[in-house]
């Protein structure tokens, strides 16, 4: 009978050594990344409140929305193990302006409100230590706070638009030595959009093992269309947001 329990107790203590030897190790393969980023991005494409007439082409700098610019707010989540990888990311931009304009030849006081937030959500499963496949949803929010013309008597009723898309996608990533880096990331998707598609480029420099700073340039085209044509629900909006991105990045 003691030998039993001897035997019995002997087991048990090597089960709770293997455990506590081996969660350590589980632990370590866990690597999480959280990043503040700022993305000056310009736009080009064509926006419509209706059907007709194909819409207003638009084509603007970073420097040219700046003066605009009421407040903008970035970040980024990585959380990654040899196998899988999930993300999260939001952006937010408010632009707000009151500026004078020309309207039928005259010098009109033009009061304007618009924000977007840009949602990212998702994961993927890493083929190599550089090469990841991806699959994620991107939710967009888009308001149009009310327009005024002063003056003129001129109202823009405030409008918002909601709308999704699923991303298929691939990143690949190349440490070259223990403090440069450099990024590809591309995928393509549809839901609400018609089509739409991501594309990021990049490099890094590792300070420490905890802080990085990354530069990049990223473009998100999105071809989405919504509402009767017959209506005044109608809205598109086939747009390329396209800069530069700069992250502060920490790595634990």
């Amino acid at each position: 009978m003691r030998i039993g329990q001897s035997t019995n107790k002997g087991i048990l203590g090597a089960a709770l050594l293997l455990v506590a030897s081996t969660q350590p190790l589980a632990a370590q393969d866990w690597e999480y990344r959280a990043s503040v980023y700022a993305w000056l991005s310009g736009l080009d494409g064509t926006i419509a409140a209706t059907p007709l007439g194909g819409g207003v082409p638009v084509s603007a700098k970073f420097s040219d929305l700046a003066g605009f610019l009421d407040f903008a707010a970035a970040g980024h989540f990585e959380a990654q193990n040899p196998n899988f990888v999930f993300l999260g990311d939001v952006n937010y931009v408010g632009l707000g302006a009151d500026r004078d304009a020309e309207v039928a030849g005259e010098t009109v006081s033009v009061e304007m409100d618009y924000d977007q937030w840009i949602f990212e959500l998702g994961g993927g499963y890493r083929i190599s230590s550089e090469f990841d496949l991806l699959l994620v949803g991107r939710l967009y929010s888009q308001n149009l706070g009310q327009t005024r013309i002063a003056g003129e008597g001129a109202t823009a009723s405030e409008t918002n638009h909601t709308w999704a898309d699923v991303f298929l996608g691939a990143r690949w990533t190349k440490f070259l030595g223990e403090r440069w880096w450099l990024s590809v990331r591309g995928d393509v998707g549809t839901g609400g959009s018609d089509f739409a598609w991501f594309g990021n480029a990049g490099f890094g420099y590792r300070f420490s093992d905890l802080v990085s700073l990354g530069l990049a340039y990223r473009i998100l085209s999105q071809d989405y269309e919504t509402g009767s044509v017959l209506g005044d629900d109608y809205y598109r909006y086939d747009v390329a947001l396209n800069g530069l991105g700069l992250a502060l990045v920490f790595t634990f």
